[in-house]
């Protein structure tokens, strides 16, 4: 059997160093893109792959990233039903990169003692682990989670611009009555969302009632019964604005059981546009989140931090999008 290839005879081949090809399947960030091409096409060509036993001897680390996922919502299944894309695009971005990811929850986290960096969702900015972590210099990335200091960054989508476009969309079709079925304060989208429903709801001279934000979490059962509460009311409001698709969903089957029309009686607006908004009745008019954006910025970020001990990238917030279908299809009555 013939011997396996090395970095160095990929080195050689590519006329590099051995340094510079160590930086190319790191992922680093100073390597010209023509070095980094040649570099990738002769470790293809002769078949190297790095021996992450081997190089952890060398580097002392694991290449293992953790990736914790919470229940600050109250319901870890929501959080893997949302952030499933997510986790799938952290785990293919890092192995690219030649890092194994290790799904964890966060009472688990203290039991892996090894491990290069740690990925954190759906758990509260003020958990005791992201201390922890800054206190061992522990690299981490918060996916809508608040981190701060040293060896961290954080990753989101612009939940305050969704609500903004959600609200311009349902003040343009006539809509003065609007309220907002929340997600969990303790999370930053609910918190972000909640604050920009406040203000722009102000901004654009809606109906400022306090029976019109229900503060609940990002279920079904809790968009379904927020809404029936909404339509009990004396003077129901005659749109909703979701903190989720889920709630969303749940809020066109509420309308329908009070013998209202989803889209034309009642219009509704969700977050996120999971794969089941399409599929609705009608189709639901929802916020885009780009998930796959978001898994891949973690992970980058997290080996970021790995290669260089002094980085602190700036926040990555990511643009969303309004995605208009049938929910909202009608301008409101009498108008």
């Amino acid at each position: 059997m013939s011997r396996r290839p090395t970095i160095r005879d990929v080195a050689e081949q590519a006329g590099v160093s051995i340094a510079t090809v160590s930086r190319v399947l790191n992922d680093r960030a100073d390597v010209s893109v023509e070095t980094r091409e040649r570099v990738r096409s002769v470790a293809r060509s002769v078949g190297y792959s790095a021996d992450p036993a081997a190089r952890g001897l060398v580097t002392q680390r694991t290449q293992l990233v953790a990736v914790v996922v919470g229940d600050n919502a109250g319901h870890r299944d929501l959080s893997l039903l949302f952030f499933g894309k997510v986790m799938a695009a952290v785990a293919r971005r890092l192995a690219r990169a030649d890092y194994n990811s290790l799904l964890v929850q966060p009472d688990e986290l203290a039991l892996h003692q090894r491990f290069d960096a740690a990925i954190l969702i759906g758990i509260d900015g003020s958990d005791p682990i992201i201390s922890g972590l800054w206190m061992r210099s522990v690299p981490h990335v918060g996916v809508d989670v608040r981190v701060g200091g040293r060896r961290s960054a954080f990753v989101g989508s612009d939940h305050a611009a969704g609500m903004r476009l959600a609200l311009a969309h349902l003040h343009e079709l006539g809509h003065r009555r609007v309220a907002h079925v929340a997600g969990a304060r303790n999370t930053v989208a609910g918190a972000d969302r909640i604050a920009a429903f406040q203000r722009e709801a102000q901004l654009l001279g809606l109906e400022q009632r306090r029976e019109y934000l229900r503060e609940a979490d990002f279920s079904s059962a809790a968009g379904h019964r927020e809404t029936r509460e909404l339509l009990a009311l004396a003077e129901r409001p005659t749109a909703i604005v979701a903190g989720s698709d889920l709630m969303a969903l749940a809020s066109l089957q509420a309308i329908r059981e009070a013998g209202l029309e989803p889209g034309r009686d009642v219009a509704v607006v969700g977050f996120d546009d999971i794969e089941a908004a399409v599929l609705a009745h009608p189709p639901l008019t929802t916020i885009r989140q780009d998930r796959e954006q978001l898994g891949t910025l973690a992970a980058e970020r997290a080996i970021e931090l790995i290669g260089h001990a002094d980085l602190r990238p700036a926040d990555t917030i990511l643009p969303v999008e309004l995605v208009v279908r049938g929910s909202t299809a009608a301008r409101a009555s009498g108008v």
